[in-house]
């Protein structure tokens, strides 16, 4: 049986995050963003995998606002992104993870799919921006991970 693990429990099992006090929550793991790349061109897929091209992506930089600040801004125009987070994990195959969108994401006018993310790599996520576009600020937090473990 699965069930899903506490925010501690995740905490536990995270090698590399910003605020583990602000990022837990009661059953899940607030998600920062590290990196955002701008899709340009749709990839390959086949049956059997040997024919498996990634969609081709362009780095977005983020821009400080002034030169003082430490973060700076992804200022995102309506189109589809692929963001990877900060947020590494070290489940030792006991589990999944289930990333949805943080609350936040969405009612700032962007969204990506709840996904199921193999824990022994980096995460990322399509994003989509509507018409208004989006700006997010580096190591914002946009999606949360729920942890699916077998037999707590």
């Amino acid at each position: 049986m699965f069930q899903f693990m506490t925010g501690e429990q995740i905490i536990a099992l995270i090698t590399e995050s910003i605020s583990t006090k602000k990022q837990q929550g009661p059953i899940s793991l607030d998600l920062t963003v590290n990196e955002i790349r701008k899709i340009d061109q749709g990839g390959s897929l086949d049956f059997g995998g040997s024919e498996f091209e990634e969609a081709s992506t362009t780095l977005v930089k983020p821009e400080k606002k002034s030169p003082e600040e430490p973060y700076g801004w992804w200022k995102l125009k309506q189109g589809d992104y692929m963001i990877k987070f900060n947020e590494k994990f070290n489940l030792k195959n006991q589990g999944l993870i289930l990333v949805i969108p943080h609350e936040r994401l969405l009612t700032a006018g962007g969204s990506h799919p709840c996904v199921i993310e193999d824990p022994d790599k980096d995460i990322q996520v399509p994003l989509s921006v509507g018409v208004h576009g989006l700006s997010i600020k580096e190591n914002a937090r946009v999606s949360k991970a729920l942890v699916l473990a077998a037999g707590l």
